[in-house]
């Protein structure tokens, strides 16, 4: 039996066929142990292969990822998204790392676009992973919550996952260049800015130490134009993403604008709104 789980989550429809396919094109083994957290109405009828699944109502994204990891019983879990699956040899590379190192803080590994999404579904893409596209810059300190290998030890007691509290504890993830999973997410323009605001909201609404309303609200003025800033520097970098980048630009600054609309409403109130929508 293999010493890595894979923790699965997603939110809405979701192709139990196909995950399992990918997985199998990606190196897992055929009795590999698979755990996939979903929305009772998304439940396939019945379980290809080995996969597991499990149910929740009315949970978030980071709740239906902590449901999965509890589910698994190897001293290793890698937490992934029904819609960024890794590329084959990335069960390999990682499988390797964990028998030859074994580093006690984990690994992570980069998130590429999947040929053939058109371009206004690199939306969501672009502002979020293009910065884990290799190859990455050295002085990169964030890492992809979607492509994350730990030990079980690292996860503490909360009913979900959450990557930026992990990292705030002092979390520092070894990167493996092969192990890359590819991002296949398609977003409506609309779905996709209601995304962000709600994910921002949440964020903010619980993040300590809180921010005054002098910092607040500066801040959300700024930070639209400096995190589009940054997304357009990480995809000057990829031929293949330049263009892509500079089309979409309006679409990412109002996205990144919506985030932050999101932030300033979470410190003012201090409540994250519906959970359940996170995704």
């Amino acid at each position: 039996m293999t010493r890595l789980a894979l923790a699965i989550a997603t939110k809405g429809e979701w192709d139990a066929h196909r995950l399992v396919e990918e997985l199998r094109i990606a190196g897992v083994p055929d009795d590999g142990e698979v755990h996939i957290a979903c929305d009772p109405q998304f439940a396939p009828a019945a379980s290809p292969g080995s996969l597991s699944v499990h149910c929740a109502p009315a949970a978030s994204l980071f709740e239906l990822w902590g449901i999965a990891i509890k589910e698994s019983t190897a001293p290793w879990v890698a937490v992934l998204h029904a819609d960024a699956l890794p590329a084959p040899g990335w069960f390999a590379a990682i499988e390797a790392k964990i028998e030859f190192e074994g580093a006690s803080d984990g690994y992570w590994g980069p998130v590429e676009q999947r040929a053939g999404i058109p371009v206004a579904g690199l939306l969501g893409y672009l502002t979020e992973y293009c910065q884990f596209h290799r190859p990455l810059e050295s002085r990169l300190r964030e890492v992809p919550g979607s492509n994350l290998i730990l030990p079980r030890e690292r996860f503490d007691a909360s009913t979900s996952f959450s990557k930026t509290s992990l990292l705030q504890q002092g979390l520092v993830p070894r990167y493996v260049e092969d192990a890359v999973v590819r991002y296949a997410r398609l977003n409506t323009f609309g779905d996709y800015c209601r995304r962000r605001f709600r994910h921002a909201r949440a964020y903010a609404a619980s993040r300590t130490p809180r921010l005054s309303l002098i910092q607040s609200l500066p801040l959300s003025a700024v930070l639209p134009f400096v995190r589009t800033g940054r997304v357009l520097r990480h995809a000057w970098r990829l031929k293949d993403l330049r263009g892509v980048s500079v089309r979409l630009l309006p679409a990412i600054f109002f996205a990144e604008t919506c985030w932050s609309a999101g932030e300033l409403i979470g410190y003012l109130t201090r409540r994250p709104g519906d959970l359940s929508a996170l995704d």
